[in-house]
């Protein structure tokens, strides 16, 4: 028979004499006595590394053991959930207080994030969070940077389908992963994909939200002109008034019917997002640099003549046309029947058509990005959703020859995503890459929502692609790259254009073109701060605003509105998987390596590792008091 190691006697005997003294109350007087004289015996000749002695009283006792200090199911039951309930409360508080390994759920955060990333999140840059509520034990806002990336839970937020389940035991709410744009007090403005702001001292902090690494990256102030609305359960003379638009999650607009039946607007912007002493907007378009913004689709010209009131005949022949919706305003409101069949009054929307050539179509798509989409029989939908609810295979546009996958673009580049979200790069010659004005119109239509409903389909019609065109230094940008620069022929005839439009309109209803108004500065180059006063946007205290890197797919302040101080929680640290590129440090401002709540709780966690390891040592260190 094998001889035992001193070391497994060592088990033995630290495992026996614990048993020993949770049984030796029910043991009779003469075998406790047994017991105790063989781990006496036991632990001398470990002691004395007599290895034969030890070997033969180990043998012993496991012999004893077995039948007089054999676990019960109880004991055993106790010992699970011990053990699970210390490693519980050990992994949440871990988790809560110093950090956590996170995955990508969704696109939102695409190009820097992706979907399956896997992430180290510290939950003390910031400061030391109580665990399981919306609270910190200390906070320090200083150490919060604009353009940093944050982790923070939905709690007590507008948030859909927010709740969890944490280790599948306690109920808690989902975290999210955002850009930190605003800060208590900043003054906000967009234009050209860009945010300019000053802070609550009126200090200049557009250098901060520009920053050169991040310059691939866009900011759209809204993510529709009226996504968001409040609408009466019950019509007063068959319409639906007053309605009321939401943008950052608070009532900006208000639409109202009169006693003669007529709509009118007013602007209704909260004190709490505008500088009390600026004058209120006069217009929606006026608001945040909405104004610089337009939605866009691609339109043949069937459609341009059967969806648009656009004359034609004022149009040059393209190859596709884009439809640009801008300037939204509460000055010529109209009455429309909505999708649920609801007569209500609604903004209205100046519309223009750019017609593009075919060189204008490859520049849209070597720029092209997509979310991710699945590609099977022929058929695409949007990864992460269930075909199901698309009712069959209806609103599922088709891609034909395209091999069964799942694939993303990104830059004018298609990527095949494989196992774990590693990404393979298409080549050259694989079926994503055919061009035609078709193939443009589809991606760039259906691109990011993957449903036939967003296809241009009716006059005035709702659903349309979250996609986005602005000037920026007199070129006009479209998927975060320059369009039409500003000698470009076609792009000076749709600037004339437009202010000959605007020169024929009358004077109740003034035509506002699409052009570029420039940004908010001086001649000299300087911030115009009275500007940015009367038409930003104000960070609420204790409050702050967070954007995704993917404008078009992110549900973020836009949205659900701004995030209390309390719901900070964290930031990423480390891209742990999948290898390439991004693996690392992911591409926001640096943050030190030590800071104050660091310390503390780097300080906590050592002290308790040393202690247990102390209190783990004296309890197992020989000799054993056997008694």
């Amino acid at each position: 028979m094998k001889i035992y190691s001193l070391k497994k006697c060592k088990q033995i005997l630290r495992h026996a004499f614990r048993q020993y003294k949770r049984k030796r109350k029910y043991l009779s007087l003469e075998m406790a006595t047994l017991i105790k004289k063989a781990l006496a015996d036991l632990q001398e000749s470990i002691i004395s590394k007599d290895r034969e002695k030890a070997d033969h009283f180990a043998k012993q006792i496991e012999s004893l053991s077995a039948v007089h200090l054999r676990k019960t199911f109880l004991d055993h039951l106790r010992e699970l959930v011990c053990a699970l309930a210390f490693a519980l409360i050990v992994a949440t508080l871990v988790r809560q207080v110093w950090f956590e390994f996170y995955e990508i759920p969704s696109g939102s955060m695409r190009p820097t994030l992706k979907e399956q990333d896997r992430l180290v999140v510290s939950k003390t840059d910031f400061g030391i969070n109580f665990p399981l509520r919306p609270k910190e034990l200390y906070f320090d806002p200083n150490l919060i940077q604009r353009n940093g990336i944050v982790i923070f839970t939905g709690e007590n937020m507008d948030i859909r389908d927010v709740d969890t389940m944490y280790f599948y035991i306690f109920p808690g709410k989902k975290q999210y992963i955002k850009r930190m744009i605003g800060k208590p007090g900043d003054l906000l403005y967009f234009y050209g994909g860009q945010i300019y702001g000053i802070d609550s001292n009126e200090r200049d902090i557009s250098q901060e939200l520009q920053i050169e690494k991040l310059r691939n990256i866009d900011h759209i102030p809204f993510i529709d002109f009226d996504r968001k609305l409040s609408v009466p359960q019950n019509p007063i003379s068959g319409i639906y008034s007053p309605v009321y638009i939401y943008q950052m999650n608070e009532p900006v607009v208000k639409l109202s019917v009169s006693s003669s039946g007529y709509p009118h607007g007013e602007m209704c912007i909260p004190s709490q997002i505008h500088t009390s002493d600026a004058p209120l907007v006069t217009d929606y378009g006026e608001m945040w640099g909405f104004k610089n913004y337009g939605m866009v689709r691609l339109l043949t010209r069937d459609q341009v003549k059967n969806l648009t009131d656009q004359n034609l005949s004022s149009l040059e022949e393209g190859a596709l046309y884009l439809e640009i919706r801008h300037h939204p305003s509460i000055s010529h409101l109209k009455l429309i029947r909505d999708e649920m069949g609801r007569l209500r009054p609604a903004i209205g929307l100046s519309t223009s058509i750019i017609p593009l050539q075919d060189k204008h179509l490859k520049t849209i798509f070597q720029n092209m990005y997509t979310a991710r989409f699945i590609v099977k029989n022929g058929l695409a939908y949007r990864s992460g959703s269930d075909p199901k609810m698309y009712s069959g295979t209806n609103f599922l546009p088709r891609l034909d020859n395209v091999p069964d996958g799942c694939y993303e673009f990104y830059n004018g580049i298609a990527y095949e995503i494989l196992w774990q979200g590693m990404t393979k790069t298409v080549p050259p010659s694989h079926p994503l890459y055919f061009y035609d004005p078709a193939r443009v119109q589809l991606l760039f239509n259906l691109g990011i929502e993957w449903d036939k409903r967003f296809s241009p389909q009716i006059k005035n019609q709702r659903l349309v692609p979250a996609r986005y065109t602005y000037f920026r230094k007199g070129d006009l940008y479209l998927l975060g790259a320059p369009l039409l620069s500003q000698t470009d022929p076609t792009l000076v005839n749709f600037v004339q254009q437009e202010k000959e439009r605007q020169n024929r309109s009358n004077t109740p209803f003034p035509y506002q073109p699409f052009v570029d108004s420039g940004p908010p500065l001086h001649e000299d180059g300087s911030l115009n701060i009275p500007m940015i006063r009367k038409n930003g946007i104000k960070v609420p205290p204790q409050q702050y605003l967070v954007l995704g890197d993917n404008h078009a797919m992110s549900a973020d302040s836009r949205d659900f509105g701004f995030v209390p101080a309390t719901n900070l929680r964290g930031g990423p640290e480390w891209i742990f998987w999948p290898p390439g590129p991004r693996w690392g440090v992911p591409n926001q401002p640096s943050y030190p390596f030590m800071n104050f709540p660091r310390a503390i709780v780097w300080l906590i966690a050592a002290i308790c590792i040393s202690g247990g390891c102390i209190v783990w040592r004296k309890r197992n260190r020989l000799p054993l008091k056997i008694e």
